[in-house]
């Protein structure tokens, strides 16, 4: 235990849990960076993947998963106590109720928590930078979500999101490699389907991270129409070889480094893309909010760390303004943050901060509140109506609170020194 924790009456450093659909960041309050980031998924003995964000899984078997997941959160990574301390939950902005309330189950019946405050993760980004206003775009695994948070208030018709992300690029990758892809054995080339079919996603998320990149908009995408460019697009990149576990090497082209992300330009068949996305969310703000929102982009998810996104994207944004299904849109200057936090942490690291605080301990529902109440005390923060809400007043009597966790943050005047100026901080 550390010696900080160690005072007379002090409380315990709570925990903050952010779960992905394929990655799951956990650690405690008040640090810049995760202690672990562990698979949302649990292996069984027989070898049997189950992803516990699966929509598929019956309450009671989600229940054991969340059990098994939980408990190795708490023994084997962070080894702590979980009957000590808060956890904040950084959950997926249109979580089910199944999976909220089987969670706070498992965590209050099972864990004995103190209290869990469970708050919408992508809104969490933009606190790390200090700003109340903010468009967030989301770049996951399997989706992009962006969301528009102004003065500290979500803009729930703003919300948006398409199945595009990093797992779309790493399709990309394998159908190119299987296309084009070669290996030096011996003293001539083989094709890389003959040797190795489809490759692991191990092994695709290897290739990726180590030799894809965003390039500039293809020369040809002259009309700013929603061009299918495809692989046919021309590439500066060069070649690289990459090196296989049975000691071959596989040769990546540098048309796959340079343009296999340009699935995530061209769309989902709907005339629907990452681009397409943040112009559509902006659409959907008051008109007045637009440019200041515009001038606020943070890009944040796994899929967006590859070099040069955030220009590419750009130069998307850009060329679709002269669409005539954008034409009307006035969003000004486009500028986007640039974080002294990595990416795709970003959401952990706000919900660190927020879990530093003490002025939100009215947020958390806490285990006697949940044992006396059940699943009702559960906060829905995306409904107008005010929540009943467990305020720790002698009285025992629930507050109720209509606002969300990061107006509460935001408004409060610790912010303002917790959080560094905005004037530090890079846009471009």
């Amino acid at each position: 235990m550390p010696l900080y924790e160690l005072g007379l009456g002090s409380e315990k450093i709570h925990v903050i849990i952010d779960i992905g659909s394929y990655h799951t960041k956990i650690g405690f309050a008040g640090e810049a960076s995760p202690r672990h980031i562990i698979p949302s998924y649990n292996v069984k003995r027989n070898n049997e993947v189950v992803n516990i964000c699966d929509p598929k899984l019956s309450k009671s078997e989600l229940a054991d998963e969340l059990i098994t997941f939980v408990h190795a959160i708490y023994f084997r990574y962070l080894l702590t106590n979980p009957k000590d301390r808060k956890v904040v939950i950084c959950e997926n902005f249109l979580q089910t109720e199944l999976f909220r309330e089987t969670l706070a189950e498992v965590l209050f019946k099972q864990f004995s928590v103190v209290g869990v405050m469970m708050t919408p993760a992508l809104p969490l980004s933009l606190i790390p930078l200090g700003t109340p206003t903010g468009l967030v775009v989301n770049v996951g695994y399997h989706d992009t979500s962006v969301i528009c948070v102004y003065e500290g208030m979500i803009i729930l018709q703003s919300y948006l999101s398409v199945e595009l992300g990093t797992h779309a690029h790493l399709m990309a990758v394998q159908r190119m490699i299987s296309e084009s892809g070669t290996v030096k054995v011996g003293s001539e080339m083989k094709k890389a389907s003959e040797l190795y079919g489809d490759l692991d996603l191990s092994v695709l998320e290897d290739i990726r991270a180590r030799t894809c990149f965003c390039g500039e908009r293809p020369v040809e995408l002259k009309d700013p129409a929603f061009t299918q460019s495809g692989v046919n697009t021309a590439h500066r990149a060069s070649d690289m070889s990459y090196p296989m576990s049975d000691g071959y090497h596989l040769l990546v082209s540098g048309k796959i480094r340079e343009r296999s992300v340009e699935v995530l330009y061209d769309g989902d068949g709907e005339d629907n893309s990452i681009a397409t996305l943040v112009l559509d969310s902006l659409l959907k703000c008051p008109i007045d909010c637009r440019v200041e929102l515009a001038g606020r982009i943070l890009v944040i998810g796994g899929g967006s760390m590859l070099a040069g996104f955030d220009h590419r994207l750009k130069q998307e944004l850009t060329a679709l303004l002269e669409h005539p299904r954008f034409s009307k849109l006035s969003a000004g200057k486009l500028k986007f943050y640039k974080p002294n936090y990595f990416r795709n942490t970003m959401s952990w690291t706000g919900g660190a901060i927020m879990g530093s605080v003490e002025h939100l301990h009215d947020r958390y529902v806490s285990r006697d509140f949940y044992n006396a109440k059940g699943s009702a005390t559960l906060p829905n923060w995306s409904s107008l109506a005010p929540q009943p809400k467990d305020s720790y007043q002698s009285t025992g009597t629930p507050s109720r609170r209509s606002s969300t966790p990061l107006r509460d943050f935001m408004s409060s005047p610790l912010s303002s020194s917790t959080l560094p100026p905005i004037s530090n901080l890079s846009l471009s």
